[in-house]
This record gives structure tokens, sequence and C-alpha cells, in this order.
């Protein structure tokens, strides 16, 4: 659960400084704990700093920080350099920038002696704004310190430095053709000022520079960077820990009471005299300030990891630092590419925390680049559709949990916008459970089938719908959210869909090493879409699995929790699991969350100090949730590849398989078959040097359908001869006809419970 201090908590005015406290604070006749230089004047953007000034939380946490004047445009990494070096007894001078500015400035001037520490966006805002589509040879205004990086980007434009205090004036007086802009400030501005000129506000041309498909690497903006010398003690690491701890809990502030931060930013700019009435790139309007922090929270939540806002991921900085500084004349090989990244652990989640968002974050990237590549060859988007009948009853919070924890772009509560800023076309059909039919439901779903690529039915449906009908009406190619993944993979499917929460579970265990072969694994929850997979894949994975569920005493359920080597979670009942259930040294897997409105938090299925207990565990929130809709979304650009081309690597055949292994293999088959009076189709294509290819088929004829004697008998096979040298997992499938999720669907009718 993301921390506000205690102090926070106790106000609930905002706080006003003494008349002392302020004039220590901004005076400079002394050298203060900390100094601060940001990188432009106090507004939106810098909430968190203004909600932790003026709610006092830098002071309760021991530091009173001295803000630095605005200075130049540049000049803000020589200014944090200057200010430490004439003040040696101030214990931290840190200062903001984009990482594109830090970068090549740190590598061309090494003598700053500047870290990267932690950071308020993940990616830059960074964008060009026009009133046209933009033609070679046009003209874009920008800042002095990003021309040669806007000639990198835009070759084909000539790029020239201009005021940024007149930027949004120039544009709209056809001063320049576009202009570089922000999408979190001049951007809603500017749409504002158009539509009181009665111009369409979606008339604005926004081309972002990092849109995660051109291969551009910006980084990481708003960047917090300390003086080197910040670092090099305990008391001064406490003091930059501090400061990041109290800004970062004024943006949880943010997050949670924008109102209150927009007070905050008015009174920080009066205290510090650090506001900007003279540029024109602001709105005079309540809207546009609740826009604008609006658009800077979501930026700010794309920060979060583990335990903390602000996480600086080195995966993500060196390939930033890697592209950055690529094109220039000094770039070099051997450059290190985690130049200035703080290497010390100053702010890091906790080595305990399985967090999935930056995983998440790369997952959706992946697919976000299938997505563009399959337009730029097929003309369209990959498509998905959602069906909702009725409002379910896990959701029923989810416009909370997107404000808290999530933002449009990649909430699972608002798949239109996360598809479209990914690359993909959603349609979200949301049907009254009052009035729809089991007839109803398959009519959309029939529709979809000829329209979209992947198909997502929300569970569960009402008891008067034939859930059995629905499911089994999404064709297995298009199944995306993996409805008929345990009764295929009990028959060999290797190609099935998983459903994505399970398949996040699975993807995190796999992204932090945790060893599941052999081990005891307790899945505390068996309902079809969550705790039945999760529980295959495990096993299939080489554990152990144990089951438990709600049909458990209380003691039975704690035996098993306390013999368990992993625990994984997916009951949606935050008093499901007791911490001090838990062995010592397990590790747990949190899947199962609920939110609660009296907190207004989002809880897990373990109550309780897991810290205190596990060697590892997820946390909620950050923990698997980051992870289900990114492999929604994968999920739906490999279906539409495999609609379009073909699946790839669908047909497993065994390698150097003679011709007599061949008919040794069939004889068995055979043998089986009789035994159990259900006889499949062999067929053998000798293939000369390479062997021999084989294949079953599976069909009762007499019911023109598969039937439950087709599944019996495949599984049968696969169990008799799994484990010997010819393993019929190697072999196709060829389940001729749409029904072949007749009989595995069926089983996710069953509604358990956890």
């Amino acid at each position: 659960m993301w921390h506000i201090t205690s102090a926070t908590k106790a106000r609930k005015d905002l706080f006003k400084p003494s008349g002392s406290l302020l004039r220590r604070a901004l005076s400079s006749s002394s050298s203060p704990d900390v100094a601060v230089q940001l990188d432009y004047f106090m507004s939106h953007q810098f909430a968190g700093v203004a909600t932790a000034l003026v709610d006092g939380i830098y002071t309760s946490n021991g530091i009173e920080p001295h803000f630095l004047p605005t200075c130049p445009v540049g000049r803000e990494m020589a200014n944090v350099r200057a200010y430490q070096d004439a003040n040696p007894s101030t214990l931290v001078t840190l200062g903001s920038v984009e990482q594109n500015i830090f970068t090549p400035l740190l590598y061309s001037n090494p003598g700053l002696r500047l870290t990267g520490v932690a950071s308020m966006m993940r990616q830059s805002p960074l964008c060009i704004a026009s009133l046209k589509e933009l033609n070679e040879g046009d003209t874009i205004g920008c800042h002095e310190d990003t021309v040669d990086l806007l000639k990198r980007i835009y070759p084909q434009l000539t790029i020239v430095a201009s005021p940024r205090g007149t930027k949004n004036s120039d544009l709209l007086n056809a001063k320049y053709d576009g202009i570089q802009a922000y999408t979190t400030t001049e951007v809603p501005a500017l749409q504002r000022i158009l539509k009181e000129r009665g111009m369409d506000p979606g008339s604005l041309h926004v081309n972002a520079l990092e849109d995660g498909v051109s291969g551009v690497k910006l980084g990481y903006s708003q960047l917090l960077f300390a003086a080197d010398e910040g670092l090099s003690s305990p008391d001064r690491r406490e003091a930059a820990t501090a400061f990041l701890q109290s800004t970062f809990d004024g943006w949880q502030i943010s997050i949670r009471d924008p109102a209150r931060a927009i007070e905050a930013v008015a009174e920080a700019q009066r205290m510090l005299k650090l506001d900007d009435e003279a540029n024109d790139h602001w709105h005079p309007s309540d809207e546009f300030q609740q826009d604008m922090l609006r658009l800077m929270n979501d930026q700010v939540k794309e920060t979060y990891a583990g335990d903390k806002l602000g996480v600086l991921h080195e995966k993500r900085w060196s390939e930033a630092t890697t592209w950055l500084l690529g094109g220039g004349e000094n770039a070099s090989d051997n450059v290190d590419p985690t130049l200035g990244l703080d290497k010390t652990g100053l702010w890091r989640p906790s080595s305990q925390l399985l967090h999935g968002n930056e995983l998440g974050k790369e997952i959706m990237q992946s697919a976000k680049s299938s997505a563009y590549k399959f337009e730029r060859e097929y003309g369209r988007k990959p498509s998905l559709g959602v069906v909702t009948v009725g409002q379910l009853k896990r959701y029923e919070h989810g416009s909370r949990r997107l404000e808290l924890y999530s933002n449009p772009s990649s909430s699972w509560f608002n798949k239109t916008d996360a598809g479209r800023a990914n690359g993909f076309e959603v349609q979200e059909i949301n049907l009254d459970a009052r009035t729809a039919t089991t007839e109803t439901l398959l009519s959309e779903v029939y529709k979809l089938r000829d329209e979209v690529d992947g198909i997502q039915i929300m569970w569960p449906l009402p008891e008067h719908i034939d859930s059995s009908a629905v499911f089994n009406a999404v064709p297995l190619e298009m199944d995306v959210d993996g409805i008929h993944y345990v009764g295929q993979k009990e028959i060999g499917n290797c190609r099935a869909y998983a459903p994505v929460t399970p398949a996040g579970a699975v993807e995190l265990i796999k992204a932090y090493g945790v060893d599941v072969a052999g081990k005891h694994v307790l899945v505390v929850g068996r309902s079809p879409i969550v705790g039945s997979p999760v529980s295959r894949m495990l096993r299939d994975m080489g554990a152990a699995v144990t089951v438990g569920h709600r049909g458990l005493s209380t003691d039975a359920l704690k035996n098993l929790v306390g013999s368990a080597d992993i625990v994984v979670t997916c009951a949606g009942d935050p008093s499901a699991v007791h911490a001090d259930w838990l062995s010592d040294g397990c590790e747990v897997v949190n899947i199962g969350t609920t939110f609660c409105e009296d907190k207004d938090s989002l809880l897990s299925d373990v109550e309780g100090d897991i810290a205190a207990k596990a060697k590892r565990y997820s946390p909620v929130p950050g923990g698997v949730g980051p992870l289900s809709n990114p492999i929604l979304f994968r999920n739906v650009a490999r279906a539409a590849w495999d609609q379009a081309e073909g699946p790839q690597g669908w047909n497993k055949e065994p390698s150097k398989l003679t011709y007599t292994e061949a008919l040794e293999f069939m004889t068995k088959v055979n043998a089986m078959s009789t035994i159990m009076d259900h006889h499949a189709n062999i067929s053998i294509r000798h293939a000369c040097v390479d062997g021999v290819d084989l294949t079953l088929e599976w069909f009762s004829f007499q019911a023109q359908q598969l039937t439950e004697k087709d599944f019996d008998s495949a599984r049968a096979v696969d169990l008799v001869y799994g484990g010997n040298s010819i393993n019929m997992e190697e072999y196709a499938y060829d389940l001729k006809d749409e029904s072949i999720a007749l009989f595995p669907a069926s089983i996710h009718t069953v509604g358990l419970g956890w």
C-alpha cells in the first residue's frame, strides 16, 4: 500500500509554515541541509513538491529545502554543481531535468559529478505540436537545449531555437509551422485556446517524440539528480532520502486528492515566488489546472515499482543512454550505458518485492510494436472484442482503482483507451444482465467472430446464461483470455492461450527466478479463470501443487499454508490467509485483490505483515496486476498475425523418428484405443531422411462433433506415452471442427467460488 506520512494524515487543511520557518527555508545567507534547483517555474508539474512543502511533509521528515531561483534553460546541471561547490556544508543539492538533457551533458562534462537518483516521469512528454501535417522543410521552434536532439529526430525539418515563453502564440500566429511542446502543459492549453477561437481542438496535431515504435528513446523526464557529494556519507544520504520520500509522499496526496494539490501549487507559487505569469502556455481556467494535474499524476503513477514512486530502472536508463549518445560526435562504443545512474540503491524498492510494473510495460511495448508492424503490413489494427454482461462485482471500484494506480493507456478497466494508446482497436460490448439472454449474447459473439481478431468474455456470466454455449462460441484462435486453456492443455494443444492473469503470475515467477520445480506450491482458490489454470501451469513447471479453497476448515487451510514453500493466492478475499500462517522464508505470489472503500486501498488475500515471514512476495498493488492487460494485448497481436498468416509452430513433429518406430507407436495407440473402444484416425507420411510425420485425428462421426470419448482417448494416449521417448505432445492433434472447444470449455461452467 502506498505510504502517506502521519504528519500528512493529521492535517485536513493546508499547512502554512510559520514566518520564521519560511525565512529559514528560503534564506541564502546560510547553507541549508538540502538545496533544490527546479528546471522550471513552480507549476502542476511539481505538484508533489508543492504539496510536500505546503503540507509540511519536508519539515516532518527533518529537512527544510532551499529552492534556488529559476535559471536559464539548460543551466540546471551547472547550477547544481556550482551551488554545491560554493556551499560544501549543504548535505545535498538536487535538481530536475530531462534525461535527454542530463545524459549528453554529463557525458560531455564529467566534471559536473552528478547522479540521477529518481524521476517524476517515466517517459518524456516532449512532442511537436502543429496546426497541420508537417512537410519537408517546415520550421519548428524549440528550446535551445533541444535543437540538436530535434535535428537528429527530424532531419527533414528546419529546427530553430525560439523563446519558450511565447511558444503557443508563435504557433497560433504562424511564426513557426510547429513548436516543441509537452503533452502535459502546452497541448491542453492549445486545445482550449482553439476551442475558444471556434476551432476544433482535434485539429491540433501532436507527434510524440518517443512513441515506442520509432526507435527514439529519451528515457526519464523530470529526472531528479544530485551532486555526487550527496551520496557520499550516511548523513548526506539520509537527507537525500528524506527529500525523495517527502516529494513522493506529496505526489501520493496529489494522486488521491487533486483539488488539494492544486491549492498547494498556488500556495507554493506565492511562498517561493517561482510563478510564471509572463508565459503564454498556461490557460486561465480551473479546467486546465485539473487537466494538467491529471496528466501529471498519470505520468507519476508510471514510475511506481514495488513500494515506491519515482523508481529508475537500469534497463530503461541504459537503453536511453545508448540511444542518446549514439548519434553525437562524441559517441563511443565503449560508453557505460549506466552513465549517471545511481548504483548505490538510494531509492529502490525492497529486494523482497516481486514487482511487475516495469515488466508489464515491457510486455505492452512489445505488443505495441507488433501491432504497429501488423498495421503496416495489413493496413488495419489488430482488434479485440470484449463482452460484459451486467456490473461485475470485482470491477465496481474500477474508476477509483484507475485514478489511484493506473492510467487510461494501460488500465484493465479501460481497454478501449488502452488499446488506442498501443495500436489496437477495441470494441467493448456491455449488455444489461436483466435483459440479456443466451441467444442475444451468442448473437454478439458471432458478430465479433467476423469483426475482430480476439474475443474476451468477462467472467462470471449471470446464472440464467448458458455459459458453456457462450464460451464454446469463441473459436480457439480468438480465445485470447484462455477460456479453453485447461481443456486444451489436457489434449496436448500447446498453442492454446492461457488466461491472462494466471499467465501474468507465471511471467512474474519466471522473471524473478522463483524456482517452483519440486517445490510444494499451495494455490489458494479454484476459480475457472484463475485458480484452476494457474494450478495447471505450475504443475507443468514441475511443482507439487495443492489447492486450498473455502470448503476447507480454517485449521486445514492453515496447515497447508504452513507447509508450503510457495503460496499463490487467488481468492479475492482479504482475510483468506493470515500472514502468521506462512512458513519462514516462503515465497508468496498475490493474485487475488479486493478494493476496500473504508481504506480507499487495494488489499491482497494475505492479511498481516507478509514481509516479516516471506523471503519474497508480490506487492498489492504493483505485483501481478500490471501484467494482465499487457499479456491480453500481446495475445491479441499474436491472434491477428496467426489468423493473417497461419499459426507459426503449431504442429510439433518428432525428430529422427524412423518408419519402424512410427509403426510400433501406431500399434501401441491401437491397443489403447481398442481398450477404450474409440479409435483415432492415424495417417503416416514418409519424409525420407527426415523420418516420418504422424497425424492423429479424433472425431465422433456418429455424433458429428467432438465428444467426451474423443477427449478421453487423446488424454489417455498422453498419459501413457507422455514420459516415453515418443511424446504425444510432439504430435499434431488435428481435431477438425469448430466444436473443438465443446468438451474442454464445459469445465468452465462450474462456479465453485475460491
